[in-house]
């Protein structure tokens, strides 16, 4: 197996200059077809690096069956072919995200947690980093965080400021919390202003704190999941705004991302296309059409 410094996140350099964005435009456009993007099965995007040449996806089945995390680094004008993280095993993984100090990583599992208090569902895990560049056992997040009802789609920026989504109320929400090296601490729902009865599932927020982007199935959008992008001002969340046709279709979108510069944004989408139909593909686009001030 390729060397996992390659998949990570200590990202001081690559090996090119070029990058691997040059051709995007604010037409969206699938990213890297028949290698990270496949007519075969679903990918979502989950984490891009600071230098934008590592990206974190998960690579689900057709039936969504089996679902793994993989990683892929761009080299030599290339995304080079991508390669399961070794803590993703036979069970159903999803998602991931760094914590503040890049060592250790959350993630979505619907692995046994053989945890009375939390649910056989979905819970959120964790896997440490450790200096040795080797990945850790995973361990699953203790309560208050994860409970007995199913908790999925943690995010958390650099200021350790966290969102995730949990049905523990009857529906599926978004929460926040804080994070530090004891854990999670202050858990509470967002509003009515963001949350709805028709769920909603996080998927970005920025280092300033102040825009999450999220998907949701609800009777504004236009089909299936749809992202929505809300701004805090005066410390509270605006009303959600909805993405434009451009981005949101009959079919399904999620997993927003936006680049560490805010020049892209990456999605994940299921509309039917002459490269695939009936699964999602990751798209790229030029942030600034759609993610304004």
């Amino acid at each position: 197996m390729r060397n996992l410094c390659l998949v990570l996140f200590f990202l001081l350099s690559a090996c090119s200059d070029d990058s691997p964005f040059d051709a995007v435009s604010p037409s969206p456009v699938v990213l890297d077809p028949q290698n990270i993007s496949t007519p075969q099965f679903h990918e979502s995007v989950n984490y891009l690096s600071d230098d934008l040449k590592t990206i974190i996806f998960t690579r689900s089945t057709r039936e969504f069956d089996e679902s793994a995390i993989y990683s892929a680094t761009f080299e030599q004008g290339k995304w080079n072919l991508p390669e399961k993280l070794p803590f993703s095993n036979s069970n159903y993984d999803a998602g991931f995200s760094l914590s503040p100090s890049n060592t250790s990583a959350f993630y979505t599992s619907k692995r046994d947690p053989n945890e009375s208090m939390l649910s056989n569902e979905w819970n959120i895990w964790r896997v440490d980093y450790g200096s040795d560049h080797k990945w850790g056992e995973a361990v699953v997040v203790p309560p208050p965080l994860n409970s007995q009802g199913e908790e999925c789609c943690l995010v958390i920026n650099k200021d350790g400021q966290v969102f995730f989504s949990s049905n523990r109320d009857g529906s599926w929400d978004i929460y926040e919390a804080e994070f530090s090296r004891a854990g999670f601490s202050d858990i509470r729902k967002l509003s009515a202003i963001v949350n709805s009865e028709n769920g909603e599932w996080p998927a970005f927020i920025n280092e300033k704190g102040n825009l999450l982007i999220f998907s949701s199935i609800r009777k504004t959008g236009l089909g299936g999941d749809d992202l929505y992008f809300t701004r805090k001002s005066q410390g509270a969340w605006d009303a959600p705004i909805l993405l434009d046709s451009r981005i949101n279709t009959q079919s399904y979108e999620d997993s927003p991302l936006l680049s560490n510069n805010d020049e892209y944004f990456l999605y994940s989408s299921s509309r039917d296309t002459p490269f695939s139909k009936g699964v999602s593909n990751i798209y790229v686009v030029l942030a600034s059409d759609y993610i304004s001030e």
